[in-house]
């Protein structure tokens, strides 16, 4: 009898499906012929929430199964038939036959008020056709590689007077290679050529995002060498081009005469083209849907000094060298090249292999994140504070030593003391660097190869080397994170079992998908989600945007 009790509870839901196909209240038949079996009824009685599930339909019967939700995460499931009658119907649940009395009051598509009356008890019905939250399928955004990838090569940014902006790296020694430029270096000291400063651009292909995050790669090369093409700046830039960054990695004056004013100006002149090439691109941000908020910077050696000084050095910090006098003429404010593009720009984050600065205080001038990578070994740019090149420099004093060519000869006397130690000014590595960041507040992250030279991500032959990709994997993980600061996460309520909710993330909207289940309530922080009994797998989804704007989508799997 008790059982019988409870299940008289239940009959709410079997009126459900008969008022759906009760067309007027005066019919002398219950007609169940409509019931719809390719969804599911939900209504509520005493306190309790019932499922209906329908499967077979005729005009004076139905059966299917019956789900109560209880606090467990997966309903509780039953038979059910319905027979009908005049005015009357039974209804049998898991083997118990319950004549009872309809009386509809309100009938629509989608939801059914009124009472039915079991003996002499009148008792009220709400039921509804269960409709899935409206879902919206987004992707994770910017985190993964899923798109083909076009690049345009030798995009115009700017043209300025220099030594030259390509020199690709071979496997000569530098002393080889400064020997072999020597003439050029003598040449165009004295009348510089006009050069056109380039970049190519890699673009995300078949993605839809309205605004898309920014990164400029800038090569290494002791400012002498390199190209905007080799290997692994190509890689690399293929890399976040298919994870849905527009990128771009540009060539930059190099070249210096052997002193260290000169190789100073070679480092103002790299920053001033970066500097330029980031306006440009600023410039056409809406040709190649750029969020200018979302913009990085990354390097090696050279290439990481001219990035560090494109995120943190103003004109204030400009080397004294660079500055006019009665025998040589001034570069020009860091925004002289392509003066034309007067965008401003702010660095979101800098990935800085193996790069120094020569003044430690311009760290304070951004709230720049700076992600590190140094062997503390490092002999070329010092991990700590010291002058940079000797492994570059000395080198080439010992091959003009040997080189009896005019061109040479007009060079050596300079050559008194260690060249590294002449020829350049003291620069603070990434050590410092850090530490001065995390003082000022900074973000930044520092990777310390121990007994780590220079070059970490290649061989002796310029083949990329497994560090290779802990770089690139850290860097994608560290520029992901500044987009992202918070990832949301799908967490179940500990002291409610149909409870889910988001954690992290600042969400600007979401959609819920259950498959297998029933959302009873949803909204941005959780869902009251209940699965019914399957075989089949029962999953969570929620898609949507963060506040930010970036797609995501996660799921949890039972």
């Amino acid at each position: 009898m008790v059982s019988i009790a409870k299940n008289l509870y239940h009959i709410l839901f079997i009126v459900l499906t008969i008022a759906f196909v009760l067309v007027f209240a005066g019919c002398e038949k219950i007609n169940l012929s409509n019931i719809d079996t390719q969804c599911y009824y939900i209504g509520e009685c005493e306190d309790s929430t019932i499922i209906l599930k329908f499967e077979n339909v005729s005009s004076d019967k139905v059966t299917g199964l019956r789900y109560k939700v209880e606090d467990s995460p997966i309903a509780k499931e039953g038979n059910l038939s319905i027979s009908a009658g005049r005015k009357k119907c039974t209804v049998n649940i898991n083997g118990i036959d319950i004549p009872i009395k309809v009386i509809p009051e309100s009938i629509g598509s989608d939801s059914i008020t009124g009472e039915y009356i079991v003996g002499k008890e009148h008792k009220k019905f709400q039921f509804y056709k269960y409709k899935a939250p409206k879902f919206k399928q987004f992707e994770d955004q910017f985190q993964n590689e899923k798109y083909k990838v076009a690049v345009t090569k030798d995009v115009v940014y700017g043209n300025a007077k220099g030594f030259w902006s390509y020199n690709p790296d071979r496997n000569v020694t530098f002393a080889e290679a400064y020997s072999e430029k020597l003439g050029d270096l003598l040449k165009y000291n004295l009348s510089p050529r006009d050069i056109d400063l380039k970049m190519d651009i890699y673009l995300p292909q078949d993605d839809t995002s309205k605004q898309r995050p920014l990164i400029m790669f800038i090569h290494g090369g002791a400012f002498f060498n390199g190209d905007k093409a080799s290997e692994a700046y190509t890689k690399w830039s293929t890399h976040f081009a298919k994870m849905g960054f527009v990128v771009a990695s540009i060539n930059y004056r190099m070249g210096f005469l052997p002193s260290a004013d000169q190789i100073d100006c070679a480092g103002y002149r790299a920053a001033q083209d970066a500097n330029a090439a980031m306006r440009y691109l600023v410039h056409n941000a809406a040709k190649y849907r750029i969020n200018t908020n979302w913009i990085f910077a990354g390097g090696t050696s050279a290439g990481a000094i001219t990035a560090l000084n494109l995120a943190f050095m103003r004109n204030k910090n400009r080397p004294q060298s660079t500055k006019g006098s009665l025998f040589k003429s001034d570069l020009g404010d860091i925004e002289s090249v392509s003066p034309q593009y007067k965008e401003k720009f702010t660095i979101k984050a800098v990935a800085n292999m193996w790069g120094a600065v020569h003044d430690i205080n311009m760290i304070s001038n951004a709230k720049t994140s700076i992600i590190s990578f140094h062997g503390d070994a490092d002999n070329i740019v010092p991990y700590g504070y010291d002058h940079p090149f000797n492994d570059v420099l000395d080198p080439i004093k010992i091959a003009l030593r040997n080189d009896n060519s005019s061109e040479a000869k007009s060079v050596k006397s300079i050559f008194s003391l260690p060249l590294n130690k002449a020829l350049t000014n003291k620069m603070y590595g990434s050590s410092l660097i850090d530490r001065m960041a995390k003082a000022k507040g900074n973000r930044s992250k520092l990777f310390t190869y121990p007994g780590g030279g220079h070059s970490l991500h290649v061989d002796k032959n310029n083949n990329l080397v497994p560090y290779f990709y802990f770089i690139q994997d850290s860097v994608t993980a560290f520029f992901v994170e500044e987009l992202i600061p918070e990832p949301i996460s799908i967490k179940r309520d500990k002291s409610d079992q149909l409870c889910y909710k988001i954690m992290g993330g600042s969400i600007a909207d979401i959609y819920w998908k259950a498959e297998n289940g029933i959302i009873l309530e949803s909204d941005n922080k959780q869902a009251k989600i209940v699965f019914l009994p399957t075989k089949n797998e029962r999953v969570i989804i929620v898609s949507g945007h963060y506040s930010n704007g970036i797609g995501f989508r996660k799921e949890i799997k039972f």
